[in-house]
């Protein structure tokens, strides 16, 4: 299962959305999930994985980390990006479903083609992405909803270990 969230990811990433690129440089992202998130977060968070899985496309400013869960088990890849909350809202691949606050901070909760739900929580200058696969499959999060519940839960306990800036 890892696996394919580090692949929904690199997916969700790397593919076009359909917009015509802007000249704009992607904004340098210095915080990496993988070595800025303190150990006691990933206890409190109960995403246990040791050690996690890497994903990074430093030419597109993604830095993102796999964690696992064990109980429930599951995996939730957490990702310093070097898009904005607007950037994602424009996506044709992504489907706002909820915009909220985690911790004072904007965020969307929203459905990526392929079966992802994901969490992005603004952070300067990108976002800290939150992403949990779903599928009928699936020996816990079936449905969207299940997946972006718990997408929010691991956002709203990590919250007070988020960066000032990425």
């Amino acid at each position: 299962m890892s696996a394919l969230v580090l692949l929904g990811f690199a997916t969700s990433c790397e593919q076009s959305s359909g917009r015509e690129a802007t000249a704009d440089p992607a904004p340098t992202i210095g915080y990496h999930p993988c070595d800025d998130l303190p150990i006691e977060a990933i206890k409190e968070a109960r995403i246990d994985a040791r050690p996690p899985g890497r994903s990074d496309h430093e030419s597109t400013s993604n830095f993102a980390c796999m964690f696992t869960s064990h109980d429930p088990y599951y995996g939730i890849t957490i990702a310093a990006r070097g898009d904005t909350i607007e950037d994602i809202r424009q996506d044709d691949r992504f489907e706002v479903i909820n915009e909220t606050e985690i911790d004072g901070r904007r965020a969307v909760v929203g459905l990526f083609l392929g079966g992802s739900c994901t969490v992005a929580v603004d952070i300067e200058p990108g976002v800290l992405d939150f992403e949990i696969l779903y599928s009928e499959g699936s020996p816990e999060f079936t449905t969207a909803n299940a997946a972006c519940d718990q997408a929010t839960k691991v956002a709203t306990t990590l919250a007070p270990y988020f960066p000032d800036h990425l």
